[in-house]
C-alpha cells in the first residue's frame, strides 16, 4: 500500500507570459532537482526519484517514488496538478510501479530519436 506526500520543495509556477518551452524546461529541472533529493536521502532502489504517471482529465496526475519499502509517493505539483483518486493512490502496490515505470520508460523510448532514456 503506497502513502502519497507532497514535495518537500515547491512546484514551479507557470508563467504565463514564458513560451511552452521555458515552462517545461523549469518543470524538467524541478523534477531532476527532486529525483536528486530523493536518491540523496533513499537511495535503496533504482526505483527511487522515478517518475510515474496516470492519465487523468486532459492531462496526467503524475507522481515521484520516494521510498520502496514501504511504498512512498510525492505528488509531482506540474501542469494542472492532477492527482488520482485517494483509493487509487492507497492501493497502489511496489509491483505497479515497477509495472508503471517500465510502460513510461518504453513508451518513452519508442517516440525518442535517443533511445538512451534513464
Amino acid at each position: 500500500m503506497a502513502k502519497v506526500y507532497s514535495a518537500p520543495i515547491p512546484a514551479p509556477k507557470y508563467d504565463y507570459k514564458a513560451s511552452n518551452e521555458v515552462n517545461d524546461a523549469a518543470e524538467d529541472a524541478y523534477v531532476v532537482r527532486l529525483a536528486e533529493l530523493a536518491k540523496k536521502k533513499n537511495s535503496t532502489s533504482d526505483l527511487i526519484g522515478k517518475t510515474i504517471q496516470f492519465q487523468v482529465a486532459d492531462g496526467y496526475a503524475r507522481y515521484m517514488v520516494w521510498t520502496v519499502k514501504p511504498l512512498a509517493l510525492v505528488h509531482l505539483e506540474l501542469g494542472d496538478a492532477w492527482q488520482i483518486p485517494v483509493a487509487h493512490s492507497r492501493g497502489l502496490r511496489l509491483s505497479d510501479v515497477k509495472a508503471q515505470v517500465e510502460y513510461d520508460t518504453r513508451l518513452q523510448k519508442l517516440f525518442t530519436k535517443d533511445k538512451e532514456i534513464k
